[in-house]
């Protein structure tokens, strides 16, 4: 197991330093302390995410490429929310919605080492961030850390941990876009996906959710895999707005494996765990294209998947969904595992 750094550009005067976590099988993951971003997964001597080769990209992205997402990833309606009937108005960063925490959420700041670690079976960094209080209008200063494992089994592991000194909503993800083909030129509508999941949230115009419905009989039924191209019909009403898949599924909590991911050109599968009820899907419909990425390709709409797990999305505003709230004396824990096979 190894961990190396090197400096990757220069944001606000500021070093971004690129941590590289390799174990013996040169499988390698390449995350920057920009965003906490994972601007690279490496298995079989392939890069299996999108990603920019300069900081530039990032700071100007749209796209939250490989970004650490909060305080609450995805959308918040109307940019408001109630805590203990306490109106708190957050930074609109997409129309009348605050998105993954706003302009100035954790995908946009710059974050400090907090510790190293090699053992004989893994590699790991653990990023730490402190997002004070207001900030973006959202309640509380909050203590983020986030932690980046590889192990000798070709397997990253993410640990987010948070506590707060006011009662705050906290919902953290990442936001990689796989593309688990040898080459990036190429869409993922033909990777299998299968999402153990028996119901998914209708969504509005503005990607708000409206309720929860059933899988069945619906171009959202993952739960024995297909191709993701296989039902996506544009002109059916839940995907003809979002242009492809953007929606929440709520998965099985049985399931140690919820959501595997497949590509048949290369032969490599993703198998996802997590502690999150909901895993957000999206086929990067809306995606900046003609960017350059890392490997000189340029980017294109469907050319990545997104597999986002989280929280419900915009549970403060929706009766019936559980509520996000973390209080004090309260710690935030949330982990996903993505094992790499053949």
């Amino acid at each position: 197991m190894k961990i190396s750094k090197k400096i990757f550009g220069i944001y606000k005067d500021q070093n971004i330093i690129e941590y590289t976590l390799s174990n013996e099988k040169n499988f390698n993951i390449k995350l920057l302390n920009y965003g906490g971003i994972i601007r690279e997964i490496n298995y079989k001597d392939k890069n299996r995410v999108l990603g920019f080769d300069n900081i530039d990209s990032y700071v100007n992205s749209t796209g939250y490429l490989g970004a650490l997402v909060g305080r609450v990833a995805g959308r918040i309606s109307n940019g408001k929310i109630y805590i203990n009937n306490k109106p708190y108005d957050l930074d609109k960063n997409e129309g009348s919605t605050c998105l993954h925490g706003g302009r100035k959420g954790l995908s946009f700041q710059l974050w400090e080492l907090e510790e190293e670690k090699i053992t004989k079976d893994s590699a790991s960094i653990t990023l730490k961030h402190i997002s004070p209080d207001m900030e973006g209008g959202f309640p509380g200063e909050l203590m983020v850390y986030a932690k980046y494992t590889i192990d000798k089994e070709d397997s990253l592991i993410i640990e987010y941990f948070a506590e707060t000194n006011k009662s705050t909503p906290i919902t953290l993800t990442n936001h990689s876009y796989f593309n688990l083909n040898d080459d990036l030129n190429e869409n993922i509508l033909d990777h299998i996906l299968r999402i153990d999941g028996e119901e998914y949230i209708k969504l509005d115009e503005k990607n708000i959710p409206l309720k929860i419905s059933k899988v069945d009989g619906t171009p959202f039924d993952f739960r024995h895999g297909k191709a993701i191209r296989e039902d996506m019909d544009l002109t059916s009403e839940d995907l003809k707005i979002t242009g492809g898949y953007d929606h929440p599924f709520i998965l099985n909590r049985h399931n140690d494996y919820p959501i595997e991911l497949y590509s048949e050109k290369s032969g490599v599968r993703l198998i996802i765990e997590t502690t999150e009820p909901v895993v957000i899907l999206y086929t990067s419909n809306g995606i900046d294209e003609n960017l350059f990425l890392s490997g000189g390709e340029k980017t294109f709409k469907y050319q990545g998947v997104c597999l986002e797990t989280q929280w419900f999305p915009d549970a403060l505003n929706q009766k019936y969904m559980p509520k996000n709230i973390l209080h004090p004396n309260e710690r935030y824990y949330s982990k996903t595992k993505y094992s790499f096979k053949e």
